[in-house]
């Protein structure tokens, strides 16, 4: 590591969910670029340790909102990283989302933090063109968006890792696609992908956390009584290579070159990896140029390559 903090001076990130998979991965650059990293979690320590890193252990969905606000101050800039997949299917719901969430802009606003970073998901962006309809609500985008992660092998090594059994269930769709491609498919692969689509068409239980993120957004928008920018993710946010080359998106579904049906990603792999939108968000945290908007990053992913899903710190006495 080495620091490259350029113009700007350096400053005091809090980061809640620094150990998980984009809070590593920011912290990482945030610590790279010669800032100090305060973690917040319930195991910030499992990040590693660094010099410049500062583990807080406080449980954002069962501290209270004062107890909250005395970890968050004297920091310049709060970064909300957290999201419970980690923690199987049974955590990712939409209400005690919404309310963690609610907890945490009440501390930040009770503690004077003077920039708040929330990361959301995918689901409050809007269908291009369409002030109206947010991703979620095209059920036709939500099914090529499932067959587009199912196409990438990096992305399904990901879910395996990072979700376990929820996981195996991607695989086994995947291998059938495949199959199905090739001219290799039979009644089972065929029966595999009518059921795993059904299910996606009828109840799937990830809709429900990626629901609750998109709602979270009504927290923010129009809201100017504190500072704040609300980033989401591109669809197929994944580990992969750090290349610093990507493109802002405002409000909508990002779309590259010239695509005209953003429900059609067969062999479109575009999004963002975790280490690119860590460079995203530590630009924003320095520069501070989308206080209240709402946007996106994405890029080219045709490196499929499965990359680690988690990130650790190298001791600053290894450097």
């Amino acid at each position: 590591m080495s620091s490259i903090v350029s113009e700007n001076k350096a400053l005091r990130f809090g980061v809640i969910g620094p150990a998980g998979f984009g809070g590593s991965y920011l912290c990482l650059e945030l610590i790279n670029r010669g800032h100090h990293v305060v973690g917040i979690s319930r195991n910030p320590g499992k990040l590693g340790s660094h010099e410049r890193y500062t583990s807080i252990s406080a449980d954002v969905s069962t501290q209270g909102i004062k107890e909250l606000a005395l970890v968050f101050e004297n920091l310049d800039v709060v970064v909300n990283e957290y999201g419970p997949h980690s923690a199987g299917a049974d955590a990712l719901q939409y209400m005690p989302y919404l309310e963690v969430t609610r907890k945490i802009i009440l501390a930040i606003k009770l503690a004077k933090v003077k920039y708040f970073i929330m990361v959301g998901g995918c689901g409050s962006l809007l269908m291009p063109g369409n002030n109206y309809e947010s991703v979620l609500e095209n059920k036709g985008w939500w099914l090529a968006y499932r067959r587009a992660i199912a196409d990438s092998e990096a992305h399904t090594s990901y879910m395996e890792e990072r979700l376990g059994p929820m996981g195996t269930g991607l695989r086994k769709y995947r291998i059938a696609r495949l199959a199905q491609r090739t001219g290799e498919g039979t009644a089972e692969t065929k029966q595999i992908i009518e059921d795993y689509e059904g299910y996606v068409r009828r109840n799937d239980r990830a809709l429900e956390f990626i629901t609750g993120c998109r709602t979270s957004f009504m927290f923010f928008d129009g809201n100017t009584s504190f500072r704040w920018t609300f980033v989401s993710p591109s669809a197929l946010y994944r580990p992969g290579k750090r290349t610093g080359n990507f493109e802002i998106r405002f409000d909508e579904l990002p779309l590259k070159g010239d695509e005209k049906d953003p429900t059609n990603l067969d062999d479109r792999l575009h999004g963002i990896s975790a280490a690119d939108l860590a460079i995203a968000i530590a630009d924003e945290g320095e520069l501070q140029t989308k206080c209240w908007r709402h946007w996106s990053a994405f890029a080219d992913l045709a490196d499929d390559t499965p990359t680690p899903s988690y990130v650790t710190l190298i001791p600053s006495s290894h450097i």
